[in-house]
Formats: structure tokens, C-alpha cells, sequence
């Protein structure tokens, strides 16, 4: 492939293709290239990795430079509140209100006995609560969130039938 033609595909200078082919850089293909790439440059100094928007080879446009006023730094404070809304609204829910069978478990070591529709009941009361007291009520987060799938079934729908099937099963494995 013609140098020329590689690095426009690529979207860089001819001189710094020339720069990457003497650290490696195959110029058999654009897609081995970009994989080349990938893999051995810092992605903070590509283009796509700019935070201002420059696409370079030019003078930079006015208003386009970083200084304190164009990008508010994270706090610290802003980025534990970010993981923490992120892990109550969606790691806790996906983790740990799909996992009926848990829940299964821990009824039927109770002694408690129990239909798998009943179960699903339960899961969904405890998730409501979840949500309503610790999410909403205690951290007060506003956020939105993304249903755990076991959550997001339609009721009586075949996918939602084959799932009280089969904690059903596992209710009738745990009684023998």
C-alpha cells in the first residue's frame, strides 16, 4: 500500500507514519496499521484521544485551547459520589436481585416453603424496598437506573413462564 495513501486513510501526516514504520508499523493494510496503533501508541497523543477537539494541521481556531476555565477538574468528592450512584443503581441491582436462586436458598434453608412465582414476588418486593429505602431514601440519589432482566420480563410471557419453571425446579430440588 502506497505510504501516501495509508496515512491519509489513517488520518496522520506521511512524516509521522514514516516515524511509526521505523517503530514497527506495518504498511500492509490500513486494518493492521490501526491495530499497530492500538496497541503501541498512548491514546492521549492521537488525535482522537484530544480533549479539546483540535484535529490538528492547522492553527488552532480560537476559543480551542484548554486552560483552567475550559475544563472543570473532577473533585474528589464528585468522583466518589459518581461510583457510588453508579454501584446502588447498577451494580447492587444486577448483582444481587437477578440472583434469585440465592434467594431460593436462604428461604428454603428457613425452612420456608415457596412457589417460584412467590419468589419472584418476594425478589421484586425486596428490590422495591431497596430502590424506595436506600437508593431514593438514605443516599437520595435521582439517578435513573436499568432494571435487573429478571425485572424487565413481562408477566406471563413465555420467557417469564420458563424462568418460574425453573425456580420452581430448583424449589423441588432443594425439598428432596
Amino acid at each position: 500500500m502506497n505510504i501516501t495513501q495509508l496515512a491519509k486513510q489513517i488520518g496522520i501526516s506521511r512524516k509521522l507514519l514514516h516515524r511509526h514504520i521505523k517503530r514497527g508499523c506495518p504498511t500492509d493494510s490500513l486494518e493492521s496499521a490501526l491495530l499497530w496503533r492500538s496497541k503501541n501508541l498512548d491514546l492521549t497523543q492521537t488525535k482522537q484521544g484530544r480533549i479539546t477537539g483540535n484535529t490538528g494541521g492547522g492553527k488552532s481556531k480560537p476559543g480551542s485551547q484548554v486552560n483552567a476555565t475550559t475544563i472543570k477538574a473532577i473533585q474528589p468528592h464528585e468522583v466518589e459520589r459518581i461510583v457510588n450512584e453508579r454501584t446502588l443503581t447498577k451494580i447492587i441491582p444486577n448483582r444481587y436481585f437477578e440472583r434469585v436462586d440465592w434467594l431460593v436458598a436462604a428461604l428454603k434453608e428457613a425452612g420456608v416453603t415457596v412457589t417460584g412465582g412467590q419468589v419472584v414476588d418476594i425478589q421484586d418486593t425486596l428490590f422495591s424496598t431497596y430502590l424506595d429505602e436506600i437508593v431514593y431514601g438514605y443516599f437520595e440519589i435521582d439517578g435513573s437506573f436499568k432494571l435487573p432482566p429478571l425485572f424487565e420480563m413481562r408477566i406471563n410471557t413465555k420467557e417469564h413462564k420458563s424462568r418460574i419453571a425453573a425456580l420452581d425446579q430448583l424449589l423441588s430440588e432443594y425439598n428432596q
